[in-house]
């Protein structure tokens, strides 16, 4: 049997992550005009979004979720550095930037760490 309660917490988190992405894209953006500070922290957000994603698909699969920090930093390294070099590739609008692979890779890890924090706020630990 599937344990829900890491599900949850995943969809949950993926969640707010989607809001926040909202927030940035249609009011940061149009009230700031900081064009930077908005891709940026997209490429914050896609990185924890990444591993909502991976964690979720593993607890379907009955498979551990990724919660140590080096095979996190690995596929968050991986997807970034893929979404970086390659996708400008094959997308003529998308333009590679080393920057956004640390802002995916800090995402990821800023997540790690909040929800590390949750587990030792949890009643009973």
């Amino acid at each position: 049997m599937m344990d829900r309660s890491f599900l949850r917490r995943y969809a949950a988190s993926g969640a707010v992550i989607a809001g926040l992405y909202g927030l940035n894209r249609f009011v940061l953006l149009p009230l700031t005009g900081c064009r930077l500070l908005a891709w940026h922290g997209a490429d914050f957000l896609a990185g924890g979004l990444m591993l909502c994603l991976l964690n979720s698909l593993l607890v379907l699969a009955h498979r551990r979720p990724v919660e140590r920090p080096l095979p996190a930093s690995a596929f968050l390294l991986g997807c970034g550095l893929f979404w970086e070099v390659v996708t400008p590739l094959y997308l003529s609008r998308s333009v590679g930037d080393s920057w956004d692979v640390l802002a995916v890779w800090l995402g990821g890890m800023a997540l790690m760490a909040l929800w590390r924090a949750w587990d030792l706020l949890r009643p009973g630990n």
